[in-house]
């Protein structure tokens, strides 16, 4: 069970590696419309995700609440497609996510802006200065969506176990780097440990955004654990009905097997600091 995450600059040919590179393996290929095909079953539809998906902090400033929610379904997403192995999984933060599991590999591509700029014009993407501005602020986007969500340089190279420069290589030559890499039997060998570690922390993932289309801010009072499937919840909450829905909705979840409800109730919740 292995997994890899790929990190491109946009014109750097990462995404077309990566796709190689999943057809050569047989692996699943996740991008940004797979992923928010999966995002929707949690009933965020696409002009939402097109919101926060990959943007700079100041999209989300009066969106608190709906950021934080996507963010846990992003994680989620990450974990449930990770859990299932053989997979490889393009931006969203997916190495920094996984940057701990074993059977994990993190990609990087890039190129000089020069190069990217002129691949962009030769498929089509506008004149120059329409280049020049996408290409610009799509490197901003995504190192604002990482620095932002993760606290992290999008372009430091200790988050990538392999950066690639395709300057000079052709497509073929960087499939071939990757597949080399990639056919490790330590990838395969340490996947395999990672399973229930990653349904237990995309379960919890879920339960926090739930929580958040209920409680709202107030989830804050919530203390949440995960184990084998197994939900315990803990804090205060403003009502029995309050309590009541939190239990039935994290029930049903995928991959919840039982919910051990442990919240009360106070009427002073709604006003505690």
């Amino acid at each position: 069970m292995a997994v890899i995450t790929v990190s491109r600059q946009m014109g750097s040919l990462g995404t077309e590696i990566a796709q190689k590179v999943a057809e050569v393996l047989q692996y699943d290929f996740v991008d940004k419309e797979k992923m928010a095909e999966a995002l929707a079953t949690y009933g965020l539809p696409e002009p939402d995700l097109d919101k926060f998906d990959e943007k700079k902090p100041p999209v989300w400033d009066s969106l608190q609440v709906q950021r934080r929610k996507f963010l846990h379904f992003l994680q989620a997403v990450i974990y449930d497609y990770a859990r299932k192995g053989n997979v490889i999984i393009v931006g969203r933060g997916g190495q920094v996510l996984l940057k701990d599991l074993p059977g994990a590999f993190h990609l990087r591509f890039v190129a000089p802006f020069e190069v990217r700029l002129r691949r962009f014009i030769e498929r089509g993407g506008g004149d120059e200065k329409q280049a020049t501005r996408i290409l610009r602020r799509s490197d901003r986007d995504s190192a604002g969506f990482i620095r932002s969500f993760f606290d992290v340089d999008w372009d430091d190279p200790a988050l990538y176990d392999l950066v690639i420069n395709t300057r000079r290589l052709t497509q073929d030559m960087a499939v071939q780097m990757v597949l080399d890499f990639i056919r490790s039997p330590d990838l395969e060998e340490g996947g395999k440990k990672a399973e229930e570690k990653l349904r237990d922390i995309a379960i919890l993932q879920k339960v926090e955004a739930t929580l958040l289309g209920i409680l709202g801010v107030e989830v804050r009072h919530i203390n949440i654990q995960v184990e084998g499937g197994q939900v315990t919840l803990r804090g205060a909450v403003g009502s029995a009905a309050e309590k009541g829905n939190c239990e039935k909705s994290v029930a049903r979840l995928e991959g919840v097997k039982k919910v051990d409800n442990q919240l009360f109730v106070t009427e002073y919740f709604r006003f505690g600091g």
